[in-house]
């Protein structure tokens, strides 16, 4: 902490210290609770205090998973202090298009009040700076998102995390250690199949190239939305970058050995 003290004194966002607030029930003298559930073949735990760097770091740290309320908070705030440095200082360079200023105070934000910028900031943001990647579950929408967002970015390398909606429950997969890249492939059929929604990157090319790239795969014409039926150029990208999405992870393993 003293090394600390003085870039918390020169730090110009120190004011946004976040402001936990306990949920009902919770015993802030209590170890973290553990996995009293399993979803979507997830065991689930609540987060206490909420938040993606809380996610990181109930996932990677063995000691702030069963440190107090008051250790968690005291670790996590030298966590946001040590990221926002690093950044202000040009460390680390991220996400040029957001600025320093805008990483820095949605770094410090209480989670509570985290608008969906703040949301979107975190997921392009946090990924980087802690050399993780993580699948956030959106129950109400049925939904699932990904950071980083375009899955041909995932690494062996980093640890996959779990997470529900607003960054109060994280999980680990009931598969454990066996669980990589291309589990993941299959673990995402089986949502698909209980009709959860993802978001994949476009496939890059001219229309000609991407047209002439799904004719290669033999599956017919792409899905539309198009009033007319008429496929169009987003068609093709989508449903090539679905394709390359799910081969990547399936390789995964090949492709990084």
């Amino acid at each position: 902490m003293e090394i600390l003290l003085p870039l918390i004194e020169k730090n110009p966002f120190k004011h946004l210290e976040p402001e936990y607030i306990a949920m009902p029930g919770e015993n802030s003298n209590n170890p973290m609770e553990e996995s009293t559930e399993t979803q979507y073949d997830v065991h689930w735990a609540r987060l206490n205090p909420p938040g993606p760097l809380s996610l990181v770091l109930w996932s990677t740290d063995p000691e702030y998973r069963a440190g107090s309320e008051s250790q968690r908070k005291t670790r996590l705030h030298e966590i946001i202090i040590n990221y926002q440095e690093r950044i202000q200082s040009g460390a680390v360079s991220i996400h040029k298009r957001i600025g320093k200023g805008k990483i820095c105070e949605a770094l410090g934000m209480n989670i509570e009040n985290a608008s969906e910028e703040n949301f979107e900031i975190f997921e392009a943001c946090i990924p980087e700076l802690a050399q993780v990647q993580w699948i956030r579950i959106h129950e109400n929408e049925k939904k699932i998102t990904f950071a980083p967002a375009d899955l041909r970015q995932w690494s062996t390398e980093k640890p996959i995390l779990w997470v529900r909606e607003r960054y109060r429950s994280a999980g680990e997969s009931a598969f454990k250690s066996k669980f990589g890249l291309p589990q993941l492939a299959t673990w995402m059929g089986n949502r698909e199949a209980d009709g959860w929604s993802m978001t994949f990157p476009l496939a890059e090319g001219t229309m000609e190239e991407l047209k002439q790239e799904w004719n290669s795969l033999g599956r017919g014409l792409p899905p539309t939305k198009s009033e007319n039926g008429r496929r169009l150029k987003e068609d093709y990208a989508k449903a090539l970058g679905k394709v390359q999405v799910f081969q990547y992870l399936s390789n995964a393993i090949t492709q990084n050995d």
